[in-house]
């Protein structure tokens, strides 16, 4: 109890601090002797496999010399033991020969022991046949020379265990860590860097647009803007004494619109002019400069009192009613209306497309929307580059680094 309570007040063992940019040679020095004793472990194990190796092929040797301890075998059992044991001899021969496991990398010799495991079971399922036949004639040959493989086998396993437990995979996967978080970090400065010019260019288009808004509120203010205010009042009370002018003609149309219809039919010399007053009486009026519509009016007045369009005594009294209303004199005043009333829209027009009140208002106005645009990209784009910065835990990707070199090299390190 009292040796747990010391360590409790024992100092925390003091961490060797080491700058991100230095691990690599920092670690190179740490894997030097690791390095070298798994070399040198590793080499013992590959003589030893060639050694093994060596004394197969003596052993094939023994296998293709051996004698049958008994000789008065059928013919038919010899030439099948015979084929067998020249098949066998050749597919380990050709296997052995295959074998080398000469390095410079560890991780070369890996690939290498990783396609020998598959040379061997390739090896093991093509000779299966042949070792259990033999195995009847040569037991003694054949099972030694299996044992050899086997020790083969297993130093080949026990050669990847090494590498696989020696720390250098570990080491080889922390540089690729220490690279991964110097491209972070150099990610998180260019994002840093650019939200910072983007900031300022936002507040430079913020400014732009406080310019825009101050242009615009200074024409608002101008007398030109004022002028363009009153003319388009003007253009709507104008307008509003069009429509009226246009909906009382297509009113007194309308209740005409049956028997001009018909009328049509039986007054060949005003035809046209009919069907002008029918498909748009206001343009029909205001090209009508002789007003024939007013005597056109007149024969329809007799043919509908003569009842030659047919049609019922109420719809006639209300035709006949509406006729006595639509004189020459009604037409010229309505005419005369409606083309002073557009004089005064072309003028309003004219003056409201030619003001330069407006026109500034116009290009200030499309001028602000589009620094709006790019306030709103910036934004976007500074939001977008603060997440992704956001993401980047250089604290949290160095820490986990530390551990993992402590668990590689038991080494308390802080990367500064």
């Amino acid at each position: 109890m009292l040796k747990f309570i010391k360590t409790l007040f024992k100092n925390e063992e003091k961490k060797e601090e080491i700058n991100l940019d230095d691990i690599d040679l920092w670690l190179e020095k740490k894997i030097i002797p690791i390095r070298d004793a798994l070399r040198y472990d590793i080499n013992g194990m590959v003589d030893g496999l060639n050694e093994e190796k060596s004394m197969v092929f003596e052993r094939i040797t023994a296998l293709q010399n051996a004698k049958l301890q008994n000789p008065n075998i059928p013919e038919r059992a010899k030439t099948i033991m015979q084929g067998n044991r020249e098949a066998f001899i050749k597919k380990t021969f050709v296997f052995l020969s295959r074998i080398d496991l000469q390095y410079e990398e560890f991780q070369n010799l890996d690939g290498k022991c990783k396609a020998l495991e598959q040379d061997m079971e390739e090896f093991a399922k093509s000779t299966a046949r042949s070792y259990q036949i033999l195995s009847q004639f040569f037991a003694r040959e054949v099972s030694i020379i299996a044992e050899s493989i086997k020790k083969i086998e297993s130093t080949v396993k026990n050669i990847r265990d090494n590498i696989k437990h020696g720390e250098i995979e570990k080491i080889d996967g922390i540089k690729d860590k220490v690279k991964d978080i110097q491209e972070k970090i150099r990610l998180k400065k260019y994002l840093r860097e650019g939200i910072k010019e983007k900031k300022a260019k936002l507040e430079e288009e913020k400014t732009s647009l406080e310019k825009a808004y101050g242009k615009i509120a200074e024409i608002q203010g101008s007398e030109g803007y004022k002028e363009y205010l009153n003319l388009s009042a003007e253009k709507k009370v104008n307008k509003k004494n069009l429509d009226e002018i246009q909906g009382k003609i297509l009113h007194d149309f309308s209740v005409l619109e049956k028997a001009l219809k018909k009328y049509s039919k039986i007054a060949f010399e005003n035809q046209n002019w009919i069907d002008r007053y029918l498909n748009s009486p206001m343009d029909a009026l205001v090209n009508d400069d002789e007003l024939i519509i007013a005597s056109i009016l007149t024969t329809l007045k007799i043919a509908v009192q003569e009842n030659k369009l047919e049609l019922d005594q109420k719809k006639n009294d209300k035709i006949l009613r509406k006729i006595k209303c639509l004189n020459k004199e009604y037409f010229s005043n309505l005419q005369k209306e409606y083309k002073k009333m557009s004089d005064i829209s072309r003028k309003i027009n004219f003056g409201i497309e030619n003001n330069d009140a407006k026109k500034l208002l116009e290009s200030y106005s499309q001028e602000s929307d589009v620094i709006k645009g790019r306030i709103e990209n910036l934004k976007s784009e500074i939001s977008v580059c603060d997440d992704e910065q956001s993401k980047i835990d250089i604290d949290g990707l160095k820490k986990r680094l530390q551990e993992e070199i402590g668990d590689a090299l038991n080494e308390k390190v802080n990367i500064i």
